[in-house]
C-alpha cells in the first residue's frame, strides 16, 4: 500500500512539474525549464529506487537549492551576456506573441453606439449605426438584428439589458473583452461608442519578420528588436546574446571604472573595520563580564541591539545623528561648539556608518566569543598563572589562537555579509554624499551592492539588467576570491601553529 501511495505521489509531482517545465519551454525560458526537468528527474529517481532511500531526506533541500540558489547564480551569469533591459525584458516567443496581439482601428471605420446585455458572466453588445442594428458576442460573428418600432428591447436571446449604472460598474470588464471573432474584433472605446479592431502586425515565421498591416512596412530582427528598413522599431523587443559587451562596456570605460575603484576600496575598508572592531569589542566584553556578578542580566542588556530589527535601529540612528536636531549632534555642538555633519561630510558619514554597524554587530560576536571562551579548558589558564603569564600574554597566547580557530569561519561569513550590507548603507543615507562628474549617479559611501541597485533601479527609468548582471558577476568573483584568500591564510596560520 505504501508503495502505491509513494508512486501516486511521485506521479502527481512529475505531472505538475512537467506541466511547469512545458510552460516555461513554450514561453522561451529554456534554462529554467531544464532546471525544473532535472529537479523532477532527480526526485523521481530518488523516491522510486530503494537504493537511494537515504537521499529522500535530502531531496526537498537539494531541490530548493537547485531552483533558488544554483539557478539564480546561473541565470545571473547568463543575463550578463545578454541585452536584457528596458524594451528587452521578454523572451523571443513572448515578444512575438505580444506584437501579434497588438490591434488598431482602421481610419475608415465608423464607430457604433452600443447597448450592453448580460446573462450571468456572459455579455452581448447591441450595436447601432445609420444602417441598422447588429448583435455581437465574444468569439462569434456579428449578426443583423431587427429592432421593433417600440425601441431597443429589454432582452435579446436571454440576455438582459444593463442600465447605465450597471454599465458603469462593469465598464472596466467590458473594456477588456474582444467581441466578435478574429481577425476582426470589436472593442469598447467609451460609454458612447465602440470600434472595429484589426491586427496591427502579421508575423511570418518562415522569414522571422513582421509586416505592418497599415502601411506594409516589414520589420526584421536586429539585436532583439524588430526594425524596418527606415529604422523604425517595434516594442517590445526580446533578449539576445551580445557576448562580452557588458563586461567591455564597464571595464573599458574610465567613467565607470575609476569611480568604482574608490567604491571598492571603501567597500573593503567598511567590511574589514566593521568586522575587526565588532569582533574586538565583542571579545573584550565577553572577557570583562565572563565571571562577574549578575552576568546574566548584563548579558541580556548587552545583546539588546541584536534582536531589534535593523531598519528600526537605522531610523533611530538617523534621528540621533540628524544635523539639525539630533540628540548626538546637539550634545556635541553644546560641548565643543561645532555641529558635526554626519550626512554631508564624507569622513563623518563613513565614521557614522562604521559606528552604527559596530553597534548592530558586536552583540553577535559577544555571544560567539562567550561560547568560545567556555570551550577553553581552565587547565590552560591555571598553567599560565603558574608560569607567571600576565593577562595580555594569556589573551595573546591562549585565548586569541583558540578563539580564532573556532570563530574564523564565522568571521569570514561576517565579512562577506558586510561586504554586501545594502540595508545599512541605503537605509542610513542612500550612499550619499554624491560623487561629481560620473557617468551614472554614484555616492561616496556607496558599497558595490548599493551602486548596482542605484544603477538598476534608482537612477534611471530604463533599467539595463544585462549590464547590472555583469557587474554582479564581477562582484561575486571578487568576493569569492577574497573568501578563498582569507580561508587559505587562516588555514596556513592554523597549520603553522
Amino acid at each position: 500500500m505504501s508503495n502505491i501511495i509513494r508512486i501516486a505521489g511521485v506521479s502527481l509531482f512529475c505531472l505538475f512539474g512537467g506541466y511547469l517545465a512545458f510552460r516555461f519551454f513554450s514561453d522561451g525560458f529554456i534554462t529554467l525549464g531544464i532546471f525544473i526537468a532535472v529537479g523532477i528527474i532527480f526526485v523521481a529517481v530518488v523516491f522510486l529506487r530503494k537504493s537511494l532511500t537515504a537521499w529522500r531526506w535530502l531531496a526537498a533541500g537539494l531541490l530548493m537549492a537547485l531552483l533558488f540558489t544554483i539557478y539564480p547564480i546561473f541565470y545571473t551569469f547568463y543575463l550578463s551576456f545578454t541585452n536584457m533591459g528596458g524594451g528587452h525584458l521578454l523572451t523571443k516567443v513572448q515578444a512575438i506573441k505580444r506584437l501579434s496581439e497588438e490591434m488598431y482601428s482602421p481610419e475608415d471605420s465608423k464607430p457604433w453606439a452600443w447597448t450592453a446585455y448580460r446573462k450571468g458572466n456572459d455579455f452581448l453588445l447591441l450595436l447601432e449605426d445609420d444602417d441598422g442594428y447588429i448583435k455581437v458576442r465574444p468569439g462569434s460573428l456579428p449578426e443583423d438584428v431587427i429592432i421593433p418600432s417600440s425601441g431597443i428591447p429589454a432582452e435579446i436571446d436571454g440576455f438582459q439589458q444593463m442600465n447605465r449604472v450597471e454599465t458603469l460598474q462593469n465598464l472596466t470588464t467590458l473594456g477588456t473583452i474582444q467581441f466578435g471573432e478574429p481577425p476582426m474584433t470589436i472593442m469598447i472605446l467609451s460609454m458612447q461608442e465602440v470600434a472595429v479592431q484589426l491586427p496591427a502586425y502579421t508575423y511570418n515565421s518562415g522569414t522571422d519578420t513582421f509586416a505592418d498591416n497599415r502601411d506594409g512596412a516589414v520589420y526584421s530582427p536586429v539585436r532583439g528588436t524588430y526594425t524596418s528598413a527606415a529604422g523604425r522599431t517595434l516594442t517590445p523587443g526580446y533578449m539576445v546574446g551580445i557576448g562580452w559587451e557588458n563586461y567591455i562596456r564597464f571595464l573599458g570605460n574610465s567613467g565607470y571604472f575609476r569611480p568604482i575603484l574608490g567604491v571598492l576600496v571603501w567597500n573593503i575598508l567598511f567590511s574589514f573595520l566593521s568586522v575587526l572592531i565588532s569582533f574586538a569589542l565583542g571579545l573584550l566584553i565577553a572577557l570583562l563580564f565572563n565571571d562577574v556578578k549578575y552576568r546574566r542580566l548584563i548579558r541580556s542588556l548587552l545583546i539588546i541591539p541584536y534582536p531589534i530589527p535593523v531598519l528600526v535601529s537605522i531610523m533611530i540612528w538617523r534621528a540621533l545623528l540628524n544635523e539639525n536636531m539630533g540628540l548626538v549632534t546637539t550634545a556635541i555642538s553644546s560641548v565643543f561648539g561645532v555641529t558635526p555633519l554626519f550626512f554631508t561630510n564624507l569622513t563623518l558619514t563613513r565614521v557614522a556608518l562604521i559606528v552604527i554597524n559596530v553597534y548592530l554587530s558586536y552583540p553577535y560576536f559577544y555571544v560567539l566569543s562567550s561560547g568560545a571562551l567556555k570551550s577553553i579548558s581552565t587547565e590552560l589558564f591555571e598553567a599560565a598563572a603558574i608560569d607567571g603569564a600576565g593577562p595580555f600574554t594569556v589573551v595573546r597566547k591562549i585565548i586569541m589562537p583558540l578563539v580564532m580557530r573556532i570563530l574564523s569561519p564565522l568571521i569570514i561569513a561576517s565579512f562577506c555579509f558586510n561586504f554586501n550590507n545594502f540595508t545599512l548603507v541605503w537605509g542610513f543615507n542612500s550612499g550619499l554624499p554624491a560623487m561629481a562628474d560620473t557617468v551614472v549617479p554614484m555616492g561616496y559611501t556607496d558599497l558595490l551592492i548599493s551602486f548596482i541597485y542605484r544603477l538598476g533601479f534608482s537612477s534611471s527609468t530604463v533599467a539595463d539588467y544585462g549590464f547590472i548582471a555583469a557587474i554582479s558577476v564581477m562582484l561575486f568573483i571578487l568576493v569569492a576570491l577574497m573568501v578563498v584568500f582569507q580561508t587559505f591564510n587562516l588555514r596556513t596560520m592554523k597549520e603553522s601553529r
